[in-house]
């Protein structure tokens, strides 16, 4: 299956989005993004930020339609995380989301399979 390229840009431009919007007052956003092609014929995109991190009793929540952490001053509809997890499903992925770089913001890893 060919990927949606438009798909995969709101993808990407959703998790770099996030990455820029939920740091702390003051803080200046990093955010890298990297790939690289597993062993088993997938492909691994890595979206790692230094924001406010997501807790790890709430990390399979943010994936739901509608949810939201109680960010006070930090707007958003709660469908921006989930559309992304159904445009990686779409394409026969996962997605999911871990600690950041040094344990500071959040990792989210999404896994595809590779062209043929």
């Amino acid at each position: 299956m060919a990927a949606d390229r438009v798909l995969l840009h709101q993808l990407l431009d959703n998790l770099v989005g996030n990455a820029v919007k939920y740091v702390a007052a003051g803080t200046r956003p990093r955010i890298l993004v990297r790939s690289l092609l597993d062993g088993d014929g997938r492909v691994r995109v890595e979206v790692a930020d230094n924001g406010l991190g997501i807790p790890d009793d709430q990390r399979a929540r943010i994936f739901e339609s509608l949810y939201r952490l109680d960010r006070p001053g930090y707007s958003g509809t709660g469908l921006g995380l989930a559309i992304c997890a159904r445009i990686v499903q779409r394409h026969g992925g996962v997605l999911r989301v871990e600690d950041g770089p040094g344990g500071t913001g959040s990792t989210f890893v999404l896994t595809l399979p590779a062209a043929d």
